[in-house]
Parts: structure tokens; C-alpha cells; sequence
């Protein structure tokens, strides 16, 4: 009987996976075109279930809830309300991890990390290597954010920093914002 006085609305599941905290292997301002700026992070594979009495932390060997992704912006001032657009002139390696393709309108990449031998983190790292000349930022697309220990070349964005400390652009029609330049990487390709 006791069945039937529970809530429907109560469901079960994992909590959010930490925010990957993103380093840049190969830190620099300038880089040359087709150079890859290799990026890694890795987070803990245990997350709490919600439907656990003693909310212990639970591997998860689904990767799928560890998705990440990141925006690869160019910095552009002569777009009318944005200071930067989705670029699409690079190319991914993955070392570890895969990529994803959602079934939905993204212009960001999206990538699957991998558990650890040892179960006890999920990793990734890939390369990235521009096909333009130009000024770029990285930005989150979901999950992620670039150490703050690191340089980020914060100073890239100063010439565009015309919407009072906010990057801004459109993706698949909708515009988005991403406030300051703490958490982002700035670099230029030459």
C-alpha cells in the first residue's frame, strides 16, 4: 500500500558530473595555422543517485553523462550586436576521448571522455588546429570552464571588447553571452 502513496514526480537519477576544468597543454598567445593546441581535463566517474537512502557516490559507466563541448569562436567587431562568431575553419584530434554528434542544431563540438584504467576518473584530450588567420576565444558549450592558474590571453579580446565585457554570438539563430574573460582562452593565428 505504501507504493501507491508515492510521488510520480519523484524520479531517479545521477547528480551533475563537476565542471571539467580545462589546461592547455601547449599555452601560447600566437600560434601558426594548422599548429593544434592541445586541451585535457578529466573529472570523477562517481556521481550520487538520487534514489539511494545513503547517498553514497556511484561509478558511472555511462560516458554519455559526462558530455562536454566547447564553442571555437572568431572575434569579429564589424557584426552588428556581437563581437564574435561560430567558427568552423578547424579540425579535431582525438587522443582520448570521441567525438559526438548530437540530432539537434549545434555549431560547438561536442566530445565523449574516457573512464580511466583505474575506473576512477573520466579524461580527454584532443587538439585543435585553426585553418584561418584571426583572433579566437574558447568558450563552454556545456560543461567546462579553462583553469584560471593558466595565462589565457585575456588581452586578445581587449580590441573587441565593445559590449561592455560580454562575448556574444549566434548559434543556429540563437545569441549567446558569455560574460568577462575569466574561463575562456584567447589566441591568435597566424
Amino acid at each position: 500500500m505504501a507504493i501507491l502513496c508515492e510521488s510520480d514526480d519523484d524520479t531517479c537519477g545521477f547528480s551533475e558530473p563537476d565542471t571539467y576544468i580545462v589546461n592547455v597543454e601547449n599555452s601560447a598567445e600566437t600560434y601558426i595555422v594548422g599548429e593544434t593546441i592541445w586541451l585535457n581535463s578529466e573529472v570523477s566517474s562517481e556521481l550520487s543517485y538520487s534514489c539511494n537512502d545513503n547517498n553514497d557516490q556511484e561509478l558511472v559507466l555511462d560516458n554519455t553523462l559526462f558530455l562536454d563541448g566547447l564553442f571555437i569562436l572568431k572575434l569579429n567587431n564589424s557584426l552588428t550586436n556581437l563581437n564574435a562568431q561560430v567558427s568552423q575553419d578547424f579540425t579535431v584530434a582525438y587522443d582520448i576521448g570521441a567525438v559526438f554528434f548530437g540530432n539537434y542544431c549545434s555549431e560547438f563540438f561536442e566530445y565523449l571522455p574516457e573512464l580511466s584504467d583505474d575506473n576512477l576518473t573520466y579524461n580527454y584530450r584532443l587538439g585543435i588546429s585553426m585553418s584561418e588567420p584571426g583572433d579566437y576565444c574558447i568558450v563552454n558549450a556545456r560543461n567546462s570552464f579553462f583553469n584560471l592558474d593558466q595565462e589565457n590571453n585575456a588581452q586578445v579580446f581587449t580590441s573587441y571588447n565593445t559590449l561592455d565585457d560580454t562575448i556574444k554570438f549566434e548559434n543556429c539563430g540563437v545569441t549567446y553571452t558569455r560574460n568577462g574573460t575569466q574561463g575562456h582562452y584567447f589566441f591568435t593565428i597566424q
